[in-house]
């Protein structure tokens, strides 16, 4: 079988090429791709290629690098091994963008018949913006800075709502992407650079600054422009992973305000149920469901482009030069 898959030959060389896809093993399925989600920060990264020594990006984009990660599909066959799947089950995969693809059964998340192809595609992004908030530990009453209204921060700040924060105030300069951010339920928006906006949020939070700032930009300088917007002992998680860290440096404060810097990774899961951390890769995914189920968590909204899996290679350049192009841009695949 032949599958059409994205691929970056090279640094800036976005293609399509058709794969021989062998036949499935004894534990896996081979499954035909419905939408695949484009996360346009994390893959334009991947293609542009610039990493340092020692980061996760040097260790993981090899090329030619099959850019992806969060898939809706559906069973076409099924191995042996893997008891609790037939074909014509939808599940979500962490698959490439590509027209067919094998998968382990271990690693397959059904999806519920509640949840659309259109929603189930979030899932990736889903889990990462839980891992984020559940990591920063957001409470009641909290005052949640949320810096960046890409896929990450507007989860993000859906999921802190859920947390218990009180008051949620995002800061980007897209005004397209503050808008979203009002749309799903942001208190306060400012626009302009973090390093700007300590006046305004000192303002906003009564001279005590936030409880917890969330960098969901994966741009090296805002560590630093995030460290005078907590308050004494508050928490900075970063959410956004950087390809450049030697110029993320601290900003004032980090010593003399006790504040506590935290990251936070997709991978963040355990690795089987347990009562002291149960949240598997397979847990969190149903956690996600379940609140897009009760509406508490909304995705209708985010995408705004749909594309066909030839005319992605020429908006990756497009994407390139501008990642506020367009934002949860979904593959549609036939």
């Amino acid at each position: 079988m032949l599958s059409k898959n994205v691929v970056f030959k090279g640094p800036m060389q976005p293609e399509t090429e058709l794969r021989e896809l062998p036949p499935p093993g004894p534990d896996e399925l081979q499954c035909r791709a419905v939408r695949s989600l484009v996360s346009a920060g994390t893959e334009i990264r991947c293609l542009k290629g610039i990493f340092e020594p020692g980061t996760n990006w040097e260790s993981w984009v090899r090329y030619p690098f099959y850019p992806g990660y969060s898939m809706a599909a559906v069973v076409m066959a099924a191995g042996k091994q893997t008891a609790g799947f037939q074909p014509g089950d939808r599940i979500f995969a962490h698959a490439p963008h590509c027209q067919f693809f094998n998968i382990s059964a271990s690693l397959a998340n059904p999806v519920p018949d509640e949840i659309t192809d259109q929603e189930a595609v979030w899932t990736t992004m889903g889990r990462i913006t839980q891992n984020g908030v559940r990591r920063a530990q957001v409470q009641l009453g909290d005052h949640v800075i949320v810096i960046g209204t890409g896929i990450v921060g507007l989860l993000t700040m859906q999921f802190a709502r859920i947390a218990g924060a009180a008051r949620i105030t995002v800061i980007d300069t897209n005004e397209k992407g503050l808008a979203l951010a009002q749309t799903f339920g942001a208190d306060h928006i400012i626009t302009g650079y973090a390093g700007q906006a300590g006046k305004e949020v000192e303002r906003l939070t009564g001279g005590r600054m936030a409880d917890i700032v969330f960098d969901a930009t994966g741009n090296p300088k805002v560590l630093a422009d995030a460290c005078i917007l907590a308050r004494k002992n508050g928490k900075i998680l970063i959410i956004g992973d950087t390809t450049e860290p030697h110029k993320q440096t601290l900003g004032p404060g980090v010593v003399s305000n006790y504040l506590t810097i935290m990251g936070a990774h997709a991978r963040m899961l355990a690795d089987h149920d347990n009562p002291f951390y149960p949240y598997t890769w397979q847990r969190v995914h149903e956690i996600f469901y379940d609140y897009l189920m009760q509406g508490r968590i909304r995705v209708s909204g985010l995408s705004t482009m749909e594309i066909a899996p030839d005319d992605l290679p020429g908006l990756y350049r497009k994407l390139a030069e501008d990642t506020t192009l367009a934002t949860g841009i979904q593959v549609i695949w036939n």
